[in-house]
């Protein structure tokens, strides 16, 4: 099957850029339609309930699904998603 649509919205420190909850939505041809809106709430909903302090978040949206699945974070100074090595990378590099 092939995704519809995809959001993914991240929920990150506006002082750090660290994102600390990551939700994402992926609608197939066929299914109901979600709000960009609702996939937010969502995401303030499910990181609450893991014991994140969600009133000190900020949302970031996002259309691309590789924002779910590979390390990033925000940079705060222009709200755009930054790619991070992943840590083994790093780690595989080093002992060579």
């Amino acid at each position: 099957m092939i995704a519809q649509n995809v959001i993914v919205v991240a929920l990150y420190s506006p002082e750090s850029g660290s994102i600390l909850h990551v939700h994402s939505v992926t609608t197939f041809h066929g299914g109901r339609s979600v709000a960009e809106k609702e996939a937010v709430e969502a995401a303030y909903d499910q990181a609450a309930r893991l014991g994140h302090v969600v009133s000190q978040l900020k949302p970031k949206i996002s259309s691309n699904a590789e924002h779910a699945w590979h390390p990033c974070r925000i940079d705060p100074a222009t709200g755009d998603f930054v790619s991070l090595e992943h840590p083994s990378l790093r780690v595989a590099r080093a002992a060579k």
